[in-house]
């Protein structure tokens, strides 16, 4: 074969492919995602200040946060940790897997692994637990478990304030001692 001929063989070859090859750029895209389903905004490792008149009600740490702008809300799927202010001083922190909060009314909902620290060393470990901006408490309608230094207390269920000083929990079992 002439060298000619090769190169006309392998141009033909290389037309082909790429004729091949740019076939689906020219199709409209296939997508099953709906605007409204789709994220307004993205971030990583940030810090959300929740705030009311000038004072700190609550501080979010999150590895990744999607915003969902159409739907109200913003999903956090990376792990979070919310530290809960009163009157200036950190009372709890709370961390979790996953999570949402509602724009609107800033309530946060954390799922996977929760666990809720106060100042005193009390500890709640839940899988879900839901913080009420406006009242400032936490609630859940799970299994609870509450460690403090006089006693464990679990149950399926529970309410209380952010910093777990006044708390109730519903259908009790638990360990005290005097």
């Amino acid at each position: 074969m002439s060298y000619k001929i090769i190169i006309l063989i392998f141009s033909a070859v290389l037309f082909s492919l790429f004729f091949i090859s740019c076939e689906d750029k020219f199709k409209p895209p296939n997508s099953e995602t709906k605007l409204e389903d789709s994220v307004s905004q993205e971030s990583w490792n940030s810090t959300v200040i929740f705030s009311e008149l000038g004072n700190t009600k609550a501080i979010l740490k999150a590895g990744h946060i999607s915003v969902f702008k159409s739907k109200g809300y913003t999903q956090i799927d990376s792990g979070a940790t919310v530290d809960f202010f009163k009157n200036g001083v950190q009372v709890s922190r709370l961390s979790g897997q996953r999570g949402r909060i509602d724009d609107k009314t800033k309530d946060i909902e954390i799922y996977d692994s929760v666990i809720v620290i106060n100042n005193e060393g009390s500890e709640l470990n839940t899988q879900k637990l839901f913080w009420e901006n406006k009242t400032q408490k936490v609630s859940s309608d799970v299994f609870v478990s509450i460690k403090t230094p006089e006693e464990t207390i679990e149950g399926i269920g529970f309410e209380s304030d952010q910093n777990l000083k006044n708390y109730k929990i519903f259908k009790v079992s638990g360990t005290f001692s005097k």
